[in-house]
């Protein structure tokens, strides 16, 4: 599972939201990447969403997409729904 942030500089929003992932990548073990945008409207092209925006990705697929504001209960809960559907994980 593959999981993209994208954030701009200087965005306290967009750091709260990178430490929660960290913290969620430490325990479930999934690829995080950030997507850094110059403005607010180079993000809006892209996604059609404010940052900061997160998108999971599962094989390729865009599975869940978290706009801003992004609520971190349900990202939470959106990333541990995933990998638990991963087969190494059922036993």
């Amino acid at each position: 599972m593959q999981v993209t942030l994208f954030t701009k500089e200087n965005c306290q929003l967009c750091d709260a939201i990178k430490y929660e992932l960290l913290d969620l990548q430490a325990e479930y073990e999934f690829e995080v990447n950030e997507a850094f945008v110059d403005s607010e409207s180079d993000v809006r092209a892209a996604t059609k969403e404010r940052v900061p925006f997160v998108q999971i990705e599962l094989k390729g697929q865009v599975v869940s997409r978290f706009a801003f504001p992004v609520n971190q209960v349900e990202l939470r809960r959106a990333i541990r729904n995933e990998m638990m559907k991963r087969p190494e994980r059922q036993g």
